[in-house]
């Protein structure tokens, strides 16, 4: 059974029940014409507007990574990923003439098919509007406990009017080519449904859904565009540590851990310390008021009786051995696990961070597989960070940013650029 949230701008306190998707598809293809019309620049103008509201109501902003949607949906940062997607915006809305007599348009691919992962609620809300830019139409199953944030962050598109050229435009209309769903993910014929009807499958999450879904029967046409699982980490070079503005680093990472409890797939699991004249320990310290700082900002975090069970066993390992050490909060607030073995540990989330020291940051290049999606870089050495990204970029890492935007949303997001994905390139030759 089929419950569905939202359907033809309308959304549901009390979830529609359908047995199959045929309703759906055929009212989310009622909106395909209409939404093909809008100019692109009045999508954006929309969606620029709609970041406004979500930033001038702080229930908005209490949500886990709304401060971070909020600064994506911007107009400027919208035509900066545009250009650097699509190179040229025009291309949304007409044929671009690209030589004498040949002409190329971005046409959108169609039906957006979007199985989403549950581990950061906002996370669907940027496929959509990406794939709405580019004027698909979408069909977005959430899981159940991200539901409720995704509804309410769109809720406020319905009354959007913007005005563009003398022509007013709807985000009311927009919300026509989205419709968000739940069913249970081990329901095979419901899946299999959704994917046969995709133009596009966006699928994101671990490797288990990963594989379930992505050999389901399709179209030969259809385009996947797979987030899978990925892991993260961090590293502090020499010229950081030595640096006059390594409390501000600290800081910063602290807030790359706490946000999303590090269950993003860009949240560090291990950070990585170049050997310098400040030592581990006095680094972990730093780190420890760091964390405590920051998360005064944050209301207590819940974890399950699992996840405490691993922490407590792994705070047991650390005290016990004579060649780690550890720091950690109150209750299960936070934990630092210290030692000097160069290897990326199992993620254990909820603010646990191993840090490791190592006498040249390029002894973690052993490390890199395409699984590495994001490396934290707190470095003054410009040099010495290009060389080591070309080094790791080689194997593997999608990202490296600096301290601070490890869980920022940008393009490329693992290796794609999004709205090339969901755009098919048409060609008018008049030769």
């Amino acid at each position: 059974m089929i419950s569905c949230f939202m359907l033809g701008n309308e959304f549901y306190l009390e979830p529609r029940k359908f047995q199959n998707l045929d309703i759906i598809i055929e009212e989310l293809n009622k909106s395909r014409e209409t939404i093909c019309s809008y100019p692109s620049e009045a999508i954006v103008e929309i969606i620029n507007e709609y970041s406004k509201i979500l930033s001038s109501d702080r229930r908005f902003l209490s949500y886990e990574g709304v401060p971070y949607l909020v600064l994506w949906l911007k107009k400027s940062n919208i035509n900066k990923l545009l250009r650097l997607d699509l190179k040229k915006q025009k291309y949304l809305d007409d044929f671009v003439q690209i030589e004498e007599n040949k002409f190329m348009k971005a046409q959108p691919r169609g039906m957006v098919c979007h199985f989403m992962a549950g581990n950061v609620p906002t996370l669907p809300i940027y496929y959509l509007i990406q794939a709405l830019i580019c004027k698909n139409v979408n069909l977005s199953r959430v899981p159940i406990g991200s539901i409720n944030s995704v509804i309410e962050l769109l809720k406020p598109l319905k009354n959007i009017k913007i005005n563009f050229k003398g022509e007013e435009y709807c985000g009311s209309t927009l919300l026509k080519g989205i419709s968000i769903i739940n069913f249970p993910s081990n329901d095979l014929k419901l899946n299999a449904e959704m994917s046969q009807s995709a133009d596009v499958r966006v699928i994101c999450g671990g490797e288990e859904a990963v594989n379930t879904i992505s050999v389901l029967s399709k179209k030969t046409t259809c385009k996947d565009i797979i987030f899978g699982p990925k892991y993260s980490f961090a590293v502090f070079e020499k010229s950081a540590m030595e640096g006059l503005n390594i409390a501000k680093l600290f800081e910063n990472f602290a807030k790359d851990i706490i946000n999303f409890d590090q269950k993003a797939c860009s949240s560090p699991q291990v950070l990585f310390i170049e050997k310098s004249n400040l030592p581990l320990k006095k680094a972990a310290q730093m780190l420890s008021k760091s964390i405590e700082k920051v998360l005064k900002r944050y209301s207590k975090f819940e974890i399950s009786q699992g996840a405490s069970a691993n922490i407590i066993n792994k705070r047991g390992e650390y005290l016990l051995s004579p060649e780690k050490d550890i720091i950690c909060g109150e209750d299960l607030q936070y934990t630092i696990l210290i030692d000097k073995e160069i290897t990326l540990e199992e993620p254990m989330q909820h603010r646990t961070i191993f840090l490791k020291e190592v006498n040249d940051i390029f002894e973690v290049c052993k490390l890199i597989t395409p699984r590495i999606q994001t490396i934290g870089i707190a470095s003054e050495d410009n040099n010495k960070i290009m060389s080591f990204a070309n080094k790791v970029s080689l194997y593997g890492v999608d990202r490296l940013v600096k301290i601070g935007c490890m869980n920022l949303y940008d393009s490329p997001w693992d290796g794609i650029l999004f709205m090339n994905e969901v755009v098919k390139w048409t060609v008018l030759n008049l030769q």
